[in-house]
This record gives C-alpha cells, sequence and structure tokens, in this order.
C-alpha cells in the first residue's frame, strides 16, 4: 500500500493568519512493484536498475521495472507477478531482467528478458493476461496455455 504525507509546519506561537503556511515539497509516488521474489532455493542474487552491484535476495523482496535476478547453478526462486498471480520458476544457473510493459487496459502483462538458463512460466489466467520472454535471439508472447521447453 502507498501512503502519501504531507506536513505543513508553522512556527509555535504564529496564528495561521500572520504567515502563510510551509508545506513540504511534494515527492514523486514511487512505482509500483512489478514482482516479488518467494521460495528462494541456493544463492539468489538481485541488481536494481538504479545501482552497479549485485546484492543477496531475500524472500518477498520486490523487483521493479529494469532490475534483473541471478541464480547460482542448482539454485532457483520464483518471481510472482502483482495484479496479476502469474508466476516464472527461474532454475539454476539463470539471468532474467524484470522488462518494461506498456500494458493493454483489462490484460495484464508480465515482461521478461531471459538472458541465461531456463524459465518455467504459470499464467493465472491466460485467456484474459499475456506473457512476453525475449531472449537474445527470440521473443516469444503467449495468452493461452502454453508450454516452452
Amino acid at each position: 500500500m502507498l501512503l502519501a504525507l504531507a506536513l505543513t509546519a508553522s512556527p509555535l506561537g504564529c496564528d495561521s493568519e500572520d504567515k502563510p503556511e510551509a508545506s513540504a515539497p511534494a515527492t514523486a509516488p514511487l512505482p509500483a512493484p512489478r514482482a516479488h521474489l518467494r521460495g528462494l532455493k541456493g544463492s539468489v542474487q538481485i541488481k536494481r536498475a538504479t545501482a552497479d552491484e549485485w546484492s543477496t535476495a531475500s524472500d518477498n523482496v520486490p523487483l521493479y521495472e529494469n532490475d534483473k535476478v541471478r541464480t547460482e547453478a542448482g539454485a532457483g526462486a520464483d518471481l510472482v507477478f502483482a495484479g496479476n498471480g502469474s508466476t516464472v520458476h527461474l532454475g539454476g544457473d539463470s539471468l532474467i531482467g524484470i522488462a518494461e510493459t506498456r500494458p493493454r487496459p483489462g490484460r495484464p502483462r508480465t515482461d521478461l528478458t531471459v538472458l541465461r538458463g531456463r524459465i518455467d512460466a504459470e499464467v493465472e489466467r491466460p485467456a484474459t493476461q499475456s506473457l512476453s520472454v525475449t531472449t537474445p535471439a527470440a521473443t516469444i508472447q503467449a495468452g493461452r496455455e502454453i508450454v516452452f521447453q
């Protein structure tokens, strides 16, 4: 849940009629997470779009557009996408990025870039959702129950 709070300050002993109210500058709202990491097994790391370094991932950490996730050999994690409940199972020795999405009204999308490794995806409502997986060599889009091997 996103909560914005605006504060106004007035010096002690001053009436609001004596001085105009000062207000805190408006801040841009935080972006909504695109997904959360769950069920981590082994060494899983994330790299924020705004960071230069990889950090150790923890369960339920939010993921935003252009964040990256990598797993070491034998590791794994689930990415549960916000809003539509789609799940992507990330296998060992994998590297993926949360792609920017241009959603269409009424049709939630899940967009990933797979740079290395294997993913297995479960689209919660294939009739109304879309999954797009881009690799260095191809882009695959699915809106119905399709198994990629």
